[in-house]
């Protein structure tokens, strides 16, 4: 039975690889892409390998809530049930850049979407028998410090700081998620690809940061094996139903300290629902 799946950043890098590796399967895929064209050169590349699939592609910019609502309103429009979320998405920036709705960057795209479009699609994902959402974490969260006072570091910003701190909250996300979801039938799992050769290092980056990741991804994997354990906890047998689980290269692992605070999880949820606007999250 075809199942349908929803990727964010999925226009390159391991977002790209985990479409085509669903879609490979015989899957539906919804693409979602800052831009139509980026969506449609990422539909074609899929189509180049396997003319069969079955892709849609729809556009908008993950850092703002306003196109959040917009691409959900649209999915959900078409989509009645939902059986997988990716959670992909991700951004790193050298300098502290506010998106146009007043939030920092890297947190409003690499935490609050995954936030917030789960919480957008929830409608359709406890439609399915087993629906997943995987958020796509790090072990950077190993570093990572959740600021809650000032989520944004605006007056101690670094891009390490920032990407830390976004790694952890999706950790603290899926763990928070996992206690709270009223359907014991959808699972959460945050994913670590390991180091991968992307180039989410070189976009926004300075010239000392652009340096440093051009020579540290040399020893990183290809994109379509950093996808593996998205792919994995969102489709394979079994990994259904073990949720709220940390995991990496298919396995289970243990999370950092730095993620081990479950009051710190319940104040970022808090703090999340409030910059998101939401009232009552699994919509009850």
């Amino acid at each position: 039975m075809k199942r349908t799946f929803v990727v964010t950043g999925a226009n390159n890098g391991i977002g790209l690889e985990t479409s085509r590796a669903l879609a490979a399967q015989g899957n539906k895929v919804l693409l979602i892409t800052r831009t139509e064209e980026k969506g449609q050169i990422a539909k074609q590349n899929i189509l180049s390998t396997h003319p069969e699939a079955d892709v849609e592609v729809y556009a908008g910019d993950m850092s703002l809530l306003g196109d959040m609502k917009k691409v959900a309103a649209a999915i959900l429009e078409k989509h009645l049930v939902i059986d997988g979320l990716v959670n992909n998405v991700g951004t790193w920036m050298s300098d502290h850049v506010m998106t146009p709705e007043g939030i920092e960057t890297v947190f409003a795209t690499n935490h609050l979407s995954y936030f917030m479009m789960t919480h957008l699609l929830y409608p359709a994902l406890r439609q399915s028998d087993h629906a997943r959402v995987v958020n796509v974490a790090s072990n950077a969260h190993s570093y990572g410090k959740i600021n809650i006072e000032d989520p944004g570091y605006s007056k101690n910003y670094h891009g390490l700081r920032s990407n830390g701190q976004s790694k952890l909250a999706n950790i603290y996300f899926t763990f928070e998620f996992h206690n709270r979801k009223p359907d014991e039938h959808v699972s959460v799992y945050a994913v670590s690809p390991g180091l991968v050769k992307t180039d989410i290092g070189l976009k926004h980056t300075s010239w000392l940061h652009n340096i440093a990741w051009k020579f540290r991804r040399r020893k990183g994997q290809t994109p379509a094996e950093g996808a593996r354990t998205s792919v994995f906890c969102v489709s394979a047998p079994e990994a259904q139903g073990r949720s709220g689980l940390y995991w990496e290269y298919c396995q289970v692992k243990e999370v950092f300290k730095s993620a081990r605070d479950p009051q710190l999880g319940k104040q970022l949820w808090a703090l999340s629902e409030k910059m998101c606007g939401i009232e009552k999250y699994f919509g009850e």
